[in-house]
């Protein structure tokens, strides 16, 4: 137990607090705003306020915390000096028994998405692009920053309080998730599609028949790739997460329609071992009302209700996307990463509750970051296999350097060796091998 003053107890001080200390170091804590307290404390006690006590180690405040709306942060962002080799941000310097910089505040900025309430220029998809983040700009986007820092802050704790407090060390996890947007590429469609693929084909001989094999059961579709997925899976041995859009057909949603007696067949031998989630449509990012219709189709499906969701395209608008997630009953999101690159978009490699910067609220949201991304490696950073291979190392070798959780995200079509996806099912049975424990 640590005793730490603090002028102000709310929300941002208690997530923040909790972040750091009950989920990465594994010690509780108790808050005072009585500096008395805490100078006729005789246990490991910290200061965290903006006047140093004498005695106690003291971590500057840079206010942050003790905000209630939301504001350009930029005068406290600019980069202070390096500590343990990593970057800083709302730096300081007083005296040895301090640290550089505000280090709960930065911890804040990062996980609570700050930037991302700040105007920003989004992408033609309207996201959170790599290159508008801190991260980007401090180069080490593909670091996993907080957890750096925190791991830094545990070697000052034991410093201070030598071996009056004791950690708990976080286990490194792997939690390898599937998207299913599209589950066949060409069979269950429906006449009305098949029509307009055909037409779409009509200038392509060697597509259109390929089209016409694959609906006389004369070839596979290229897309039904599960036995594969199931069989990499099975020899890893892990079990993922499913994501399943169910939504209305439009054009960005191209699903097979969710009263089609074979997709639901698939989702339910699926769930039958493996957990599932719910892949919010396009449209369904800016109405709360859609998801709820969505979510009710997949429960219907499998039988009970679903708790799990990754949005599709990964559109995130904070906070309303994760507070219409909250108010219709999920209980985890797996969106939290970058489309355009691989990386830690939080700063952060383990699950954290979702803080509603807005309302100043602590939320029971659980907010799950993955890390890599098929269609980031190979359509927006443009590597090929072994290229991949590689960047998948290095990122799996962040997270298990800090005990954090490794999350892939997958899609049924890119193991189907087809197209531009040639090779491509040996990049992740790779990444199976690369990411176990």
């Amino acid at each position: 137990m640590i005793l730490i003053y603090c002028p102000e107890e709310n929300p941002r001080v208690t997530w923040t607090l909790d972040l750091v200390f009950k989920q990465q170091l594994g010690i509780d804590y108790r808050l005072t705003t009585f500096p008395d307290e805490v100078i006729q404390s005789d246990g490991p006690r910290l200061n965290y306020s903006f006047r140093e006590i004498p005695g106690i180690p003291f971590i500057e405040a840079s206010g942050i915390l003790f905000e209630r709306d939301i504001r350009d942060q930029s005068a406290k962002l600019i980069p202070g000096r390096q500590w343990e080799n990593l970057p800083t941000i709302f730096p300081y310097a007083k005296s040895e028994n301090t640290l550089l910089f505000d280090i709960f505040s930065a911890i804040f900025y990062f996980v609570s998405r700050y930037e991302e309430y700040l105007p920003f220029e989004p992408d033609e998809h309207q996201r959170f692009r790599s290159t508008e983040s801190l991260a980007f700009h401090l180069g080490i986007i593909e670091k996993p920053i907080v957890n750096l820092w925190i791991i830094g802050f545990k070697k000052l704790l034991k410093t201070w309080f030598g071996n009056s407090l004791t950690f708990e060390e976080p286990e490194y996890q792997f939690i390898p998730t599937i998207d299913i947007d599209n589950a066949w590429a060409f069979a269950h469609k429906g006449l009305w599609r098949t029509i307009g693929g055909l037409w779409r084909d009509r200038r392509n001989m060697e597509a259109r028949n390929f089209r016409f094999q694959v609906l006389r059961d004369n070839q596979p579709d290229p897309y039904n790739t599960y036995q594969l997925i199931n069989k990499f899976h099975s020899e890893a041995p892990v079990h993922p997460i499913w994501f399943f859009l169910v939504a209305s057909h439009g054009r960005f949603d191209k699903n097979i329609s969710s009263h089609n007696f074979h997709f639901q067949d698939l989702i339910r031998r699926i769930a039958v071992d493996n957990q599932i989630g719910l892949h919010p449509s396009y449209a369904a990012n800016s109405s709360p009302s859609l998801i709820s219709l969505e979510a009710e189709r997949l429960g219907s499906i499998i039988g009970h209700p679903v708790t799990r969701s990754r949005q599709h395209y990964l559109r995130i608008h904070l906070p309303d996307t994760y507070r219409a997630l909250s108010h219709l009953g999920m209980k985890e999101d797996y969106s939290m990463g970058f489309a355009d690159c691989t990386g830690f978009r939080a700063g952060i490699a383990h699950p954290f509750r979702f803080f509603d910067l807005e309302e100043n609220k602590i939320t029971d949201l659980m907010v799950h970051p993955f890390q890599v991304m098929d269609t980031s490696l190979h359509q927006y950073m443009k590597l090929d296999p072994d290229q991949a291979i590689e960047k998948i190392r290095t990122i799996v070798h962040e997270v298990k350097n800090v005990n954090g959780t490794f999350i892939s995200l997958w899609h049924n079509e890119s193991l189907s060796e087809w197209k531009d996806w040639r090779g491509w099912s040996e990049v992740y049975r790779q990444l199976l091998a690369i990411a176990k424990p």
